[in-house]
């Protein structure tokens, strides 16, 4: 799905950007997406990586009509690794995507502030959280979460291995409490 996307419209636009509804891209002092993209920092760079900044539960365990940024301030401590999205530049022949989250090791990133970074694997050594960041919201609450969980995944294919991975992963970045479980 992603190639194919890529496939499709990398001669058209500068930028490409693959993320998950439930992921928002936050930008210190820029205005839009674009105002940041134009920016001549950006220039020799193939693609940008931002971080994720995985938000938990907050302990909610129903759904409420509150925007998500209100109900779920906690970041999750617990992760020892630096995940996040890259933003593709257009116009790159032969690109293969496997994932959101790897690209061709050829591919060379920068980070928010245009400096090129290395990269050996799709997590990073140190995170960067100040000005450019992902904020993902993995779980929401944990009525949402087993909605999530029991519709399935566009994907990666919805056997018992995968739910029994994304269970583990739920309770890797929120508190296990009897209710939850």
């Amino acid at each position: 799905m992603l190639q194919d996307c890529y496939n499709k419209n990398y001669k058209i636009y500068d930028w490409l950007i693959f993320f998950d509804v439930d992921e928002y891209i936050h930008l210190n002092n820029y205005h839009n997406v674009k105002d940041f993209l134009i920016k001549k920092k950006f220039n020799k760079c193939q693609s940008i990586y931002l971080n994720w900044i995985i938000h938990t539960d907050n302990n909610l365990k129903f759904y409420d009509k509150r925007i998500l940024s209100k109900r779920f301030t906690e970041v999750a401590k617990n992760i020892n690794y630096c995940y996040g999205k890259t933003i593709l530049r257009g116009r790159i022949e032969n690109l293969k995507i496997s994932s959101t989250h790897t690209l061709d090791k050829h591919i060379g990133r920068c980070n928010g502030f245009g400096k090129i970074i290395k990269m050996k694997s799709i997590s990073c050594k140190v995170p960067d959280y100040k000005y450019f960041y992902i904020d993902h919201y993995y779980s929401k609450s944990t009525e949402e979460f087993i909605y999530k969980l029991n519709k399935g995944d566009a994907i990666v294919d919805q056997n018992t291995k995968n739910k029994y991975y994304r269970i583990k992963l739920y309770f890797r970045f929120n508190k296990i409490t009897k209710e939850k479980i």
